[in-house]
């Protein structure tokens, strides 16, 4: 009985009012040969970082680059960009930017975006802390904030992928104090675990939503299987593909997959999250690393979905190659968006497929492919 109103909710409460409109905008606009609207924006701050995880796929961008773009620049780059849905701020360590609230500020405010994300490896709490009050202490700022910890399996496989001791208490830290600051803050903070599936922490997928679901009530998390550019992306020619890839094999192995799934269904269903986009990536994921065949068409890259680097470099796709530099266009980013430089990239982009989440997931929501997936899991 209640997985049965679990489903109707979901029917009547996400489906129709959200995926739905969604899609069918996004169709006529692929009708119409119309661009795609923007919404999410991904600024990657700074290449700096605290971590050397095993499984990160920017590892070898990490350390001091010089020219990274700061706060007068970002004035300039805001005043360009159009309302958006989504800005998610990474790295590196996005903390590490030492103008770094300040940036989050001026661009939620500038963008008016619905949902501000910051995605941090949690090592700094009191950092996390302090940057929550200087964003959300600003009345003004108008925007949801979610800080998002990356925790990749229980303490001694956690702090073994992060290569630091201290990693799993320091996380934890973090999220107990999102926790309380959720309470001060209420309405305005959420909170949320990003958990990234390898060989090394696959059989702890259950024991980690266990621990969070404990200790962490109202701490969402999402899973996506670890990728790269070697091995996570079809159909996109060399002279565009970027060299994105983990520093070691850490791709679960096949004999794993469909465990992988059962475990990551049993949770999801006890969380009642099973049959939402971003989940049902998951399973359009092992499917593309068994075939190596295409689900879905990508009409999210260059369309709903632009990257921005720390150093100004503009991109379509974290998989692509950069366009061009935001300061070659004069710190413009619709004169960028619109150019014919991003246009050759959408076009490359158009045809290849990937198991990266942030578009896949858009994706997934936008096909007719993706809506089947997502009513068959009801």
């Amino acid at each position: 009985m209640a997985l049965r109103k679990e489903k109707i909710d979901f029917f009547f409460r996400c489906f129709l009012p959200r995926y739905l409109p969604r899609f069918l905008r996004r169709r006529w606009e692929i009708l119409q040969k119309k661009q795609g609207r923007l919404e999410d924006l991904y600024v990657f701050l700074t290449n700096q970082c605290n971590a050397r995880c095993r499984h990160c796929f920017f590892i070898e961008e990490l350390g001091y680059v010089p020219g990274e773009l700061r706060l007068e620049e970002y004035r300039q780059i805001a005043a360009t960009l159009p309302q958006l849905e989504r800005i998610f701020f990474t790295g590196g360590e996005a903390l590490l930017h030492p103008e770094c609230s300040d940036i989050v500020r001026l661009m939620g405010k500038a963008t008016r975006a619905l949902r501000v994300g910051l995605i941090t490896n949690g090592l700094l709490p009191d950092r996390v802390e302090k940057f929550v009050r200087s964003v959300l202490g600003d009345p003004s700022f108008p925007s949801l904030l979610d800080i998002l910890v990356s925790l990749d399996g229980l303490e001694e496989t956690h702090n073994d992928v992060r290569q630091n001791p201290h990693a799993w208490e320091r996380a934890n830290e973090t999220l107990a104090r999102l926790e309380r600051l959720r309470d001060e803050f209420s309405g305005r903070l959420e909170s949320g675990v990003i958990t990234i599936i390898t060989s090394r922490n696959w059989q702890e997928i259950e024991a980690l939503a266990d621990h969070i679901d404990a200790h962490y009530p109202r701490t969402r998390q999402g899973f996506e299987i670890v990728r790269g550019t070697n091995f996570s992306l079809w159909g996109l020619a060399p002279q565009y593909r970027a060299d994105f890839n983990p520093p070691e094999e850490v791709l679960p192995p096949p004999s794993a997959w469909d465990e992988i799934l059962k475990m990551l269904e049993r949770v999801n269903r006890r969380r009642g999250i099973a049959h939402h986009a971003f989940h049902i990536t998951t399973l359009f994921t092992i499917e593309m690393l068994r075939t190596g065949k295409k689900l879905v068409d990508c009409v999210s890259a260059g369309q709903n979905v632009a990257v921005l680097y720390s150093t100004g470099d503009l991109a379509v796709c974290e998989f692509s190659q950069p366009f061009g530099n935001i300061r070659d266009y004069g710190l413009n980013f619709d004169r960028a968006w619109h150019s014919a430089e991003a246009d050759t990239m959408r076009r490359a982009t158009s045809r290849c497929w990937c198991t990266h989440g942030c578009y896949l997931s858009k994706n997934i929501e936008y096909s007719l492919a993706g809506l089947w997936a997502m009513l068959r899991k009801l």
